[in-house]
């Protein structure tokens, strides 16, 4: 085996998805020599930087590859193109289109809700825009913090979220990822250290990493990050340099854990006395269990506070929410233009009238009843290994050594079903505690039944893991 340096990734044109194109593209390079048998291919994480593509994407491409016969993947050293000598290795010869037939993958590495919003639903709401305002929001630059009557809105949609707060703190972003970064920014503009728990957001991860600062994983428990333990590292930490908890304390991903009242209160004491600030990602508010209140609403002098509508209205209305401490505000502001001078108006549109027509708030609701029912079937058939039943939401956590997650992983892939790569949500790269996010949204019940019995399958297998006590 020989490892291929120098060859250039790209994607063909087309109107195939997006891992069929780069599947296409790498087949013809396999036919025409530019990939000799034997040839090592780029690492799925490396690949998807070169091209700056979804990991998830080159895990489906490969797949595709290999069940064609035109690649091997071989646990532990990579994916390398198959040479003659292996059984179902094609001629090499001709070209294919990325247009020919898909593989059928289940994907369960995706965190989106099912899609409650019916097509007629969105063709509708587009068709009443009227063209007044089609003509104003086109002519000119939109505010960067949001059109009024837009904030006005979210401004009532996070009061029923428990967020109380004047609409003039109400930053609009382009979805929950872009007010992250602008958090990140802020908060440690040249230096500074984030804590969080040992597993979390990989967009999270990616903002604080592409930002140059120092993650510190602090041990959790069944209730969240544990406060003795912050405040031990919080106490070793440089007084001259900036200190940032990031939470998800709803329906924390990827362990579902939702913290209660009383930890919060204790983080945030933790938070006050070391002069902490937080950085609270709420985007599963729909999901919050009774008697919890949100940070920002504890600690409103340190929190800045983050929401999107992708978690519970759909993954394309990227519209995000940030509240900053008010000192803080026109720092915020000044990030925010500078990041993306101003939200579209049609995206925020949409999302104020799904607000006012009440849209918004049957979707949660009916995200409620099909998440418990979701998570009831993931419950009866992996009940033994999963760390614990959610309130709600679409994601489990499957906890495992890494050695065996990434196994699992591996092996759950070449059965046609993809799971979140256990290093993707790793806040310590070289982390021996490791898990497998399942994110149960995006398939049918029927498929999601059928991949969950195809993992149980694999678990139990030779090499066995017990369940978790």
């Amino acid at each position: 085996m020989k490892t291929q340096s120098s060859w250039h990734a790209w994607v063909e044109e087309g109107t195939a998805t997006l891992y069929e194109r780069l599947a296409a593209a790498i087949e013809s390079d396999i036919r025409n020599g530019l990939l000799p048998p034997g040839t090592r291919l780029p690492a799925h994480r490396q690949l998807a930087q070169q091209l700056q593509i979804a990991v998830g994407t080159v895990t489906r491409a490969y797949l595709h590859l290999e069940q064609q016969g035109l690649v091997q993947g071989q646990h532990g050293r990579g994916t390398f193109v198959a040479t003659s000598d292996q059984p179902g290795a094609p001629a090499l010869s001709g070209r294919s289109s990325a247009s020919g037939g898909a593989v059928e993958l289940l994907d369960l590495s995706l965190n989106v809700p099912p899609p409650l919003i019916a097509a007629e639903k969105l063709a509708t709401t587009l068709a009443q825009l009227p063209d007044a305002f089609l003509a104003a929001d086109f002519s000119n630059y939109a505010d960067a913090s949001g059109v009024p009557r837009h904030r006005q809105a979210l401004t009532g949609w996070l009061s029923g979220q428990g967020v109380q707060v004047d609409v003039e703190r109400v930053l609009i972003t382009h979805g929950a990822q872009h007010a992250l970064a602008v958090a990140f920014a802020a908060t440690a503009p040249t230096r500074g250290t984030v804590y969080t728990e040992p597993h979390t957001y990989g967009g999270a991860l990616s903002a604080v990493r592409q930002a140059l600062r120092q993650l510190v994983a602090v041990p959790v428990d069944e209730e969240g990050m544990i406060p003795e333990a912050l405040a031990e590292d919080l106490q070793g930490a440089n007084p001259e340099e900036p200190a940032i908890v990031y939470l998800t304390p709803t329906l924390h991903n990827p362990y579902g854990i939702s913290m209660p009242q009383h930890r919060r209160r204790e983080i945030i004491a933790v938070c006050r006395h070391h002069d902490a600030t937080i950085i609270e990602d709420d985007v599963y508010s729909t999901f919050r269990t009774p008697h919890t209140t949100p940070l920002v609403a504890l600690a409103p002098e340190r929190t800045w506070y983050i929401n999107g509508f992708s978690k519970c209205m759909g993954p394309g209305l990227r519209v995000g929410v940030l509240i900053a401490p008010a000192q803080q505000l026109q720092r915020a502001a000044t990030i925010l233009q500078a990041t993306a001078l101003a939200v579209s108006p049609i995206m925020a549109e949409l999302a104020t009238r799904w607000i006012q027509d009440g849209t918004a708030r049957d979707v949660a609701t009916a995200l409620r009843a099909e998440s418990q029912e979701r998570l009831t079937l993931a419950d009866t058939i992996l009940g033994d290994y999963l760390a614990r039943r959610p309130a709600g939401g679409f994601h489990l956590w499957l906890p495992l050594p890494r050695q065996r997650a990434e196994e699992v992983a591996h092996h759950i892939a070449r059965a046609g079903v993809l799971v979140t790569p256990p290093a993707s949500v790793l806040t310590d790269p070289a982390g021996q505690s490791a898990g497998l996010r399942l994110c149960i949204g995006r398939p049918t019940l029927h498929e999601l039944d059928r991949g969950l019995r195809k993992l149980r399958r694999i678990l139990a297998g030779p090499a066995q893991l017990a369940p978790p006590s």
